[in-house]
């Protein structure tokens, strides 16, 4: 397959990595820097748990360099997708796969007003990386990538992504419920994102501290309630908290449940995850805010569904992201990490 990963930060790199080394032409349309490195040594710099391997592929800022390709990988920031996809207009005539592992569940929606809808797959990632420095990245989480059919997706589109991400490496599981796995990480990265975030926490933080354990099950009550007025039955998933069973179980069990999860990571060694909402303001840079808390607080107000806590967020979060751009302090790039 000829890829680009358009808006390669660590996670996308991570995934460009695997599939050049399968043997795939891979593209990365990525930020200056990291475009740099890669060109420099032929290829990026992978350093996985078990390995550390350099596949060659090639990468660019510049969309204009950009070869035609076959399937599109969208890994930018939410914030970024409408200027990066404006700026690869001229690639969307050849794609026949397109899928998004973008934070939210816009970004299929985004993918089907750029090129054939039929093209478009819906993606969930559950994999994580960490850019140690431009042209090297390490895989942090080794989970799968939901892959499964939209409305319009062509018959057999979202097998053969899902044979394609496994013969490269990457565990993906083909779902015909990709909504409900979109939906379920949304409720789920709501609490995780707005609460440290706000606090400036590391992530054990917001299930072991009696009032963020509080506010956390209060986000994931409201957005499992969005969820259930928008007509979408949100599940407990893998490798994500059970946000429907957290929902539906008394108070007081909810909060054992979130109490208990907290203990686990201390227990686990894991006191040290910032989450990807928090770096991007510690970078002073556009959160996600909009395509997580805004899809959940305009869904609510659309839907009247009573969500205050959600509302909330939105509006703290939207404020200090304002101040974060009108400070200057971001790169004003379509392809940020």
């Amino acid at each position: 397959m000829r890829v680009l990963i358009a808006g390669a930060g660590s996670l996308g790199t991570v995934y460009g990595g695997f599939l050049a080394r399968a043997g795939h032409d891979v593209q990365l349309l990525c930020r200056p820097a990291h475009a740099a490195a890669v060109t420099g040594r032929g290829g990026v710099e992978v350093r996985s748990i078990d390995e550390t391997f350099v596949a060659p592929l090639r990468a660019t800022a510049d969309p204009t360099a950009l070869d035609a390709v076959d399937v599109v990988v969208l890994a930018c920031k939410a914030p970024d997708t409408s200027d990066l996809l404006g700026g690869i207009a001229h690639l969307a005539g050849s794609v026949s796969t397109a899928v998004s592992i973008q934070n939210g569940v816009t970004g299929g929606a985004a993918l089907a007003g750029w090129c054939d809808p039929s093209a478009v797959v819906g993606g969930v990632s559950m994999v994580g990386g960490t850019l140690v420095e431009p042209g090297v990245v390490a895989p942090t989480l080794a989970g799968p990538t939901f892959v499964g059919p939209l409305g319009g997706t062509r018959a057999g589109a979202a097998a053969q992504l899902a044979d394609e991400l496994g013969a490269a490496g990457l565990e993906a599981v083909l779902t015909d419920r990709i909504t409900s796995v979109e939906w379920s990480k949304l409720v789920h990265a709501s609490p995780s994102m707005a609460l440290t975030a706000l606090t400036r926490l590391d992530f054990h933080h917001v299930f072991v501290q009696p009032n963020l354990a509080e506010a956390f099950l209060d986000l994931v009550v409201e957005g499992v309630a969005i969820a259930d007025a928008a007509g979408v039955a949100v599940d407990d998933w893998p490798h994500l908290l059970p946000v429907r069973t957290l929902a539906r179980l008394p108070r007081a069990e909810g909060l054992a449940a979130v109490a208990a999860h907290g203990r686990r990571l201390v227990d686990a060694g894991m006191t040290s995850i910032r989450i990807s909402m928090l770096q991007s303001i510690e970078r002073g840079r556009r959160t996600e805010v909009d395509a997580i808390h805004g899809q959940l607080a305009r869904e609510a107000a659309r839907l009247g569904v009573a969500a205050p806590a959600t509302r909330f967020a939105h509006q703290v979060l939207s404020g200090l992201d304002r101040v974060l751009v009108h400070q200057g302090g971001e790169e004003e790039a379509p392809c940020s990490s």
